[in-house]
Formats: C-alpha cells, structure tokens, sequence
C-alpha cells in the first residue's frame, strides 16, 4: 500500500501509544539533470534507517512504497555516519572531507539540512540526523563545546557531549568501493559497451559522457540516482534494516501483494520511458524489490499477518503456523445523539465490557465526562493513556479514530468522541452580514463631528450628508 494508508495507520497507533511511530516515507528517483533537488524525504529515511538499524525504535511502520525501493546498504550506512564528541581530537581536513564524500555543501551560513560553514576553529553541521544544526567550537584539534543553534538567528540553544552526522542523499557517489575514481572506471565501461553494439543509442552515450565529465570535474551531478546500482552493487531495501529478532506485522497481505504488482507495473512504465529517451541504462534498472524477494526475506522471521479474512494462500516461504480468530464489530455512527451513546456505554457497563472513549482534546474529554455524569454514568480521565479500563468501567482519552470497534470475546468496546458529541454540541448561530439597506440606516445615527471608519479609505470625520447627482439622476 502507499503512504497515505501508513499516514492513516500512524494516526491511528498515536492514539493509543501517545507518540507518533515514525513512519518511513517513499521517494521519487532523481533521473533527470535539475538545477536545485529537495532532498528532505531521503534525508527523513535515512535518519529512520539508521535509527531502525541501532536499535533505537520499538515500531516502524512502512509502506509497500516506501519499503521495495532500492537504498544505501546497511553497511555502507554504517561506515558513511560518523559522530563528534566533545574532549577528542579530529584533524579539520579530514573532517570537512569526510562531509563532502556525505554529500555536504559547504557555504558561508548554515541555514538547512546538508550544509556546513566553517569559521575559524568553529564549524557549523546541518545533519539530517537532527532538528536543527549544531556548531562545534575548535581549540585547536580538540572539540571543545558542541551546542545546537537556532537557523534564524544563529543563536546557541542548547549544549550537547555529542552528534550524529548522517550521509546528506541516499545516493553518493563517493560511497561506491572505490569511490569516484571506481565509478568513473564503471561509466567508462559501460560507455565502452554502448559503442560496441550494433544499434548505439546515441543519446544514452550522449548522457553517460556528461555524467562521467561531471564526476571527473569533482562536480555535483543531481541526477546519480541513475547509477545506483553501480555505487551500491548489493541491492538492498528497507526491510534489510529490520532487527532479526523483530516481529514483522503484515497488515492484510493480499492487498501487499496487488500493490507489489502495482509498483513495478508503474516503475516498469517509467523506466520504459526514460529508456527511450537515452537518460538511464537498461542494465542499471534495478530499482525496486519483487514481491518474490520479499517473501523469500520473511523466512526465519517472526511474521504476523492481519487478514479481515484468511488468506486462500500464504507465501510458502512463510507460512502461518497458528491462526488465531478475532471477531470485531465497527461501532455505528451515533450522529452526535448523546442519549443514544450515553444508552450504549450503560449496556457496555452492565455486560462487565471494558469501554474507551477517544477524544480530540483534553477539554472536549472533560466536556464529554460532564455529559456522561449528568447521565448518571461514570467516567475517568485518563490522559495520557496508561493503562486499558477494567471491566465495567469507562475511560476517556486523547486521540482519534475513523471509526469505534467492538470486540466481544474480549468484551472490549473503543468508542470515537466524534461519534458522540460532532454534532451533539449547539450550533452556533451565524449573523446575517448587514443589507446596504442596514447601512444607511445607520448613517442617521451620525452627527457632524463623530469619528467614523471608511472600509476603503480609514479612519475620518464625519461632517454632513449631500445628495449628488449621477448622470443626472439624484
């Protein structure tokens, strides 16, 4: 599925868990040559990648999209992120190459993500790793402070012992084995090859010299997404970042499996297209995972598939070993009829059910525990949400969902504050934009000396009325 469902999915998680679960963004390849590229969602992957890698995130949630794309090696991520500890020693030359080969850009102001300025002994980094840029002040080669600042101002905010500093795009071609003299080595090849067939596509070669010049010039080529597969031989997706000992939860399989085909239908279309028009070579068009691969990667993890309804067929390489039937019921819409929840949540009380209630804020809860009190049913507060009711009892709590559920073997209710109270509250009562007629009423109101407010013209004084004529009609 694609973003807008994990979107959904990560929403709905918040209100339960109390935080927003990263969700992991897709991306568009960069395969033509442009003069300005945004790289803020490889740099939001990147930084998930890595936080999923060490261990830093108890859930992640991903897309199809998101996951069968091609990216960095987990191994060449690890190499390319480096940190600065306040008390070392670093050589600065060493230091600012390093940013380079990650894909910084050096200027004379830090303003966003990938930038560095360097100012005497203090040098100033925009990871994508962080919020906001740090400056590290030099005495000497030893670091003496590390501090976060604020963009704006270029004020210190707060200090720090250490920083993370991520690779700036997903693709960099210093990062190929041998770096961008092995790359170079790779074009050139392939250029070779290009001119040895029959039929030479003159624009392909047309774009691989360009490419190959710009790297031999040291210049920035935005468009390297076209050589991914030549700077990272190993094809490598998100899911290679996943812990092994991770539970890998597969909501409705089924619909995975027809976004799968989906995809690469799209991609295939796409790359059929700049095919033709010489900008990518047909033997570096490996760009996303196949749903085979992906089923052959679940064998020996721990997998869990939520299905509406049991599949007719599981991956082989994966099978279920247990099926476990959870029967759930959507909850109605209640249409803002607060007599009809109030109906509802006491019948839930009297079946010893465990009954939440999920509000948009912590006054709308308190407004909703009124309402439900003067219904003589009790209800708690329990923002933030630690702890799940106890049979028969109603809490209430921040978050929101589409729709409520209920789950009879668990005799569990979760009920949506919008269900109960969208249209329950009074309307509030628009007035009427006054008439011309009601304006010039008003001016008889007037005596010659008041103050009065033009909407076009301001504030003036009010001296007297005169009747004027327009083409000759008064």
């Amino acid at each position: 599925q694609d973003d807008s469902v994990a979107k959904r999915l990560q929403d709905e998680f918040k209100a339960f868990l109390g935080y927003e679960a990263p969700s992991l963004p897709s991306r568009e390849l960069t395969m033509y040559d442009t003069a300005v590229v945004s790289r803020g969602w490889e740099q939001k992957r990147l930084r998930q990648l890595y936080d999923l890698a060490n261990g830093e995130t108890s859930l992640q949630i991903m897309s199809w999209e998101a996951m069968c794309q091609r990216t960095m090696p987990k191994s060449v991520l690890d190499k390319a992120v480096f940190s600065l500890q306040v008390g070392q020693t670093y050589d600065l030359e060493t230091l600012l190459e390093n940013l380079t080969n990650s894909g910084y850009c050096r200027c004379a102001m830090v303003e966003g993500p990938g930038q560095f300025a360097l100012r005497g002994g203090i040098l100033d980094i925009f990871s994508p790793a962080a919020d906001k840029p740090f400056r590290a002040e030099f005495f000497g080669d030893e670091l003496d402070t590390i501090g976060y600042f604020d963009p704006d101002t270029q004020r210190r905010t707060e200090n720090c012992d250490g920083v993370t500093i991520l690779p700036v795009g997903e693709t960099q071609p210093m990062l190929h084995p041998h770096q961008i003299t092995g790359l170079c080595a790779d074009l050139k090849k392939l250029i070779a090859r290009q001119r040895s067939r029959k039929n030479i596509n003159e624009a392909l070669i047309s774009t691989l010299e360009k490419d190959l010049n710009k790297y031999e010039h040291g210049l920035s080529n935005p468009a390297s997404d076209r050589y991914m597969s030549l700077i990272y031989p190993d094809f490598c997706t998100a899911f290679d970042y996943i812990p092994q000992n991770a539970i890998i939860v597969l909501c409705d399989h089924g619909n995975l499996h027809r976004a799968s085909r989906t995809t690469t239908e799209q991609m295939g279309l796409r790359l059929d297209s700049l095919l033709q028009s010489g900008l990518v070579a047909g033997a570096l068009c490996d760009y996303i995972c196949q749903w085979e691969d992906f089923t052959n990667m679940l064998s020996g993890k721990t997998v869990v598939y939520l299905d509406s309804f049991a599949g007719a067929s599981y991956p082989a390489e994966c099978p279920p070993k247990q099926l476990l039937p959870m029967i759930a019921k959507q909850l109605p819409g209640y249409g803002g009829n607060l007599d009809t929840a109030a109906a509802d949540l006491a019948h839930y009380q009297k079946m010893e059910f465990s009954s939440l209630v999920l509000c948009g804020s912590r006054h709308r809860a308190e407004l909703l525990q009124e309402m439900l009190n003067s219904k003589n049913l009790s209800a708690f507060l329990c923002i933030p949400l630690t702890t799940m009711p106890k049979p028969g009892q109603i809490l209430l709590a921040e978050g929101t969902l589409p729709f409520g559920m209920e789950y009879p073997n668990s005799k569990l209710a979760v009920l949506t504050e919008g269900q109960l109270i969208a249209r329950g509250e009074p309307k509030r009562k628009h007035k009427k934009a006054a008439t011309n007629r009601q304006k010039l009423n008003s001016f008889t109101d007037l005596t010659p000396g008041d103050l009065v407010v033009h909407e076009n013209y301001g504030i003036g004084r009010f001296v007297s009325m005169e009747q004027i004529k327009v083409d000759g009609a008064i």
